[in-house]
């Protein structure tokens, strides 16, 4: 897991939304278009959300952050802002996009697994419409994340998800991991721990985020496939002539590292393979300790 890079206001953040009405078509079918007038109409309103809600960002206090009872009655104008075939709304997500470090989006920020090809409404667009193109208020995430997510973000108690834009994610090992020797095979699990410096509330919305994606078992799942991949790999390179199986690993390691956190659950695993003797074994080369 790893923090996502903010995107620019140069353009302010509302003139984008400013933009994506502006480029609504006034007459349909000879009819004046009822809804870019209406969004037009409730501008000083989104205006007003937009400045609250990068506040709280800026205070960490989307706990906190109400729905806006009259902006909801509005919904279904609000939420037709969010066509991303729109050209204005295709700028918004390729905004997003390129402020991120290259290949960092290999990945979906949510689960660190595969390719995010959906977007989620951090806050959820059926309660917070007006948000539905606020670059800030978009994350891209797989479909799978998407749908589990869906429309919550927090419980009674605490957020539910971490927010990539906001949140802190600790520089600290909280993903740990048990290589399972056998005969001829290597498996793994992985678990989830808090360390003693973390505080309450910055685990508790990150476990939350673990459970209710279920991120552990996903690993889990995954990891056989990936342990086979990484012993062929290493045996391609071994083939080649190469002779430090550690080195060899060290090099995805930083490059993973850098780009997806301590914590991503491959660069967990790699490390693990790296300083296992049996692994080495397995690979043909026994570890130079």
């Amino acid at each position: 897991m790893k923090s996502m890079t903010i995107p620019s206001n140069n353009t302010p953040y509302i003139q984008r939304h400013i933009n994506v009405v502006s480029s609504k078509k006034n007459m349909i079918k000879g009819v004046s278009n009822s809804i870019k007038t209406n969004l037009i109409a409730l501008q000083p309103q989104i205006i007003s959300r937009y400045n609250l809600f990068e506040q709280a960002i800026r205070n960490n206090t989307l706990f906190s952050f109400l729905e806006d009872s009259q902006l909801i009655l509005h919904k279904n104008d609000l939420l037709s802002c969010y066509n991303r075939k729109l050209s204005k709304v295709k700028e918004i997500t390729q905004l997003i996009e390129s402020s991120q470090p290259r290949g960092f989006l290999r990945r979906c920020p949510y689960c660190g697994i595969i390719l995010p090809k959906t977007y989620d409404h951090y806050l959820p667009e059926s309660i917070f419409p007006e948000l539905a193109v606020h670059p800030l208020n978009l994350i891209p995430c797989c479909s799978s994340c998407n749908s589990a997510k869906n429309n919550f973000f927090k419980s009674n108690t605490n957020r539910i998800f971490l927010y990539f834009y906001g949140d802190t994610i600790p520089n600290v090992q909280y993903l740990g991991i048990t290589l399972i020797i056998k005969s001829n095979s290597i498996g793994a699990n992985f678990n989830i721990n808090i360390p003693n410096n973390i505080v309450n509330p910055v685990w508790n919305v990150l476990d939350e985020h673990y459970k209710r994606l279920d991120l552990i078992s996903q690993y889990n799942e995954m990891v056989n496939d990936e342990i086979t991949e990484i012993i062929l790999s290493c045996r391609i390179y071994v083939r080649n002539g190469g002779r430090n199986i550690s080195g060899y690993l060290n090099g995805f390691i930083i490059e993973n590292e850098a780009l997806f956190g301590m914590n991503h659950w491959r660069v967990v695993l790699m490390k693990a393979l790296s300083n296992s003797f049996y692994f080495h074994l397995l690979i043909g080369f026994s570890k130079t300790i």
